[in-house]
């Protein structure tokens, strides 16, 4: 799996032996061409197959956060010492996840991690009436951006 042009049905070729149709860079940026449309299966030996897929632009993780709980179970637990239940753990006083980074017991690449991945989690679970609110908030936030600055600029 991966974005258009990266080279799967180039690799998928390679190890198969197959013909899998492929293009070449283009000149201008020399990023590969989007050349896959469907999804195939191609033999590769042994009673074993390889899928051909078109490029995806994003891959999600649905319902995983008992397996983000469960691999990141130190700061679970160190999150329930915290001296407010809404912690961030960012600068609040009593963090016991920033007193762990801060004596050296926690990496701080952990928590940005496991902050990534809950952001990911809360984005991927959300309803479609959450996700319309939030790209039709977001949408008004650039309009009123981009409003503004054409009155800094006199463009009115």
């Amino acid at each position: 799996m991966g974005s258009s042009g990266v080279g799967k049905s180039t690799i998928l070729n390679s190890l198969s032996g197959s013909s899998a149709k492929t293009a070449g860079i283009r000149e201008d940026d020399a990023k590969g061409r989007h050349t896959t449309t469907a999804r195939c299966l191609y033999p590769v030996g042994d009673g074993r197959w390889l899928m051909d897929t078109p490029g995806m632009r994003a891959l999600r993780l649905y319902d995983v956060s008992d397996g983000v709980a469960a691999v990141f179970q130190d700061l679970v637990d160190l999150a329930e010492h915290c001296r407010f239940s809404d912690c961030n753990h960012e600068s609040e006083p009593g963090c016991a996840i920033q007193a762990a980074i801060e004596e050296g017991e926690l990496d701080p690449s952990r928590l940005k991690r496991w902050k990534k991945l809950a952001r990911e989690e809360l984005y991927n679970s959300e309803t479609v009436a959450q996700s319309r609110s939030r790209t039709k908030s977001f949408s008004k936030m650039i309009k009123r951006v981009q409003a503004d600055n054409r009155i800094l600029k006199g463009d009115y």
